[in-house]
């Protein structure tokens, strides 16, 4: 599947698209450590030595061209396009290697255009966060049965961090987060040497990549009692909120704002302190984005979190987050419930 992604992707773009960003590549060719020359009639993945028998396995459709390494391809540019005009991802790269390019190759810049195909997710790009996804969801599981009273968060992390290599992670997609007891207060907690006791939350968020894919889940153990469950309900209730207004073509902020007013409706408005969601797919955040400064549009086949926590400091905090596949009416990718335990 992954040629015939490529085949349907690189029509969005002209002969002489020049892709220099590692992720832009990955997305396109599956292979990162490649620059891309989409040319006239055929197509040219430049890479140094040391990369040349990986990437004939990887992508051997593609016309590998052997280039020296961390030097810019403008020669063999310059051979194979000729007179063309030049196009290519300046946006993503640091301002020296894009001055070089518009200098000496006059290129224009096709960012925006990379930017709007990758939030729009074909039958390939889904199967590949499907799979990053359940990776995640088997090995959390897994890992859960093993986490008894008393295991510090370090441990469970490294544990479930190994269970998805096990599982057939390529990688995982973030440093893993677990956090018990007043560490889950803290949205991008470090683990550390806290203990897990079943009277106090456990927060845990996590993803696998797979391939050039990741994905990105959070479940949260709430004991049942006061104040926690109140904190769950609220969480939950944002989500159903949100999915029922998530549609292609609605701005990012208007969904945002809906899981808004349900925490506005609990008393819970200080406690929400970050946005909403964010897209996901060769990179772990990206456009689209749920948040309230977000007025673009959400496209039709975008792969976005929607993710509603409250933090309560010095007491704890409850997060869960969903993958969610924009369609006319939204598909929730995850296997995995929300209460589990």
């Amino acid at each position: 599947m992954l040629r015939e992604h490529y085949l349907l992707r690189r029509k969005a773009f002209p002969a002489c698209t020049l892709l220099l960003a590692p992720l832009n590549v990955a997305w396109l060719t599956g292979f990162e450590a490649a620059y891309l020359l989409i040319g006239k009639d055929e197509d040219y993945l430049l890479v140094p030595e040391l990369e040349y028998e990986r990437a004939k396995k990887v992508v051997p459709w593609m016309n590998i061209i052997k280039v020296e390494r961390r030097r810019l391809p403008i020669k063999e540019v310059r051979r194979i396009c000729k007179n063309e005009p030049i196009v290519s991802d300046l946006k993503y790269l640091n301002f020296d290697t894009a001055i070089r390019l518009v200098t000496e190759l006059g290129a224009g810049d096709i960012s925006n255009k990379v930017q709007e195909e990758r939030m729009k997710k074909d039958a390939y790009e889904l199967e590949m966060i499907r799979k990053a996804l359940e990776i995640s969801e088997k090995a959390f599981l897994e890992t859960w049965q093993d986490t008894k009273e008393g295991m510090k968060e370090l441990e469970v992390a490294g544990l479930l961090e190994k269970k998805m290599r096990e599982k057939g992670a390529t990688w995982y997609a973030f440093p893993t987060i677990v956090a018990f007891g007043e560490n889950s207060s803290k949205p991008h907690a470090v683990p550390g040497y806290n203990t897990f006791d079943r009277e106090s939350i456990a927060l845990f968020d996590f993803g696998a990549k797979y391939g050039s894919y990741n994905s990105d889940i959070t479940r949260t153990y709430v004991p049942d009692k006061v104040p926690y469950i109140e904190w769950l309900d609220a969480v939950l209730e944002a989500i159903n909120a949100a999915l029922k207004v998530l549609r292609p073509n609605v701005k990012g902020s208007e969904v945002d704002n809906a899981a808004r007013e349900v925490m506005r409706e609990y008393g819970f408005s200080d406690a929400f302190i970050h946005s909403l969601g964010h897209g996901v797919g060769v990179n772990i955040h990206e456009p689209p984005y749920l948040a309230p400064s977000y007025e673009d549009p959400v496209p039709r086949g975008a792969v976005v979190t929607i993710e509603p926590g409250v933090y309560f400091p010095g007491k704890g905090g409850v997060r869960v987050e969903q993958m969610v596949y924009v369609d006319t009416k939204p598909l929730v990718l995850n296997s995995l419930s929300v209460v589990w335990w």
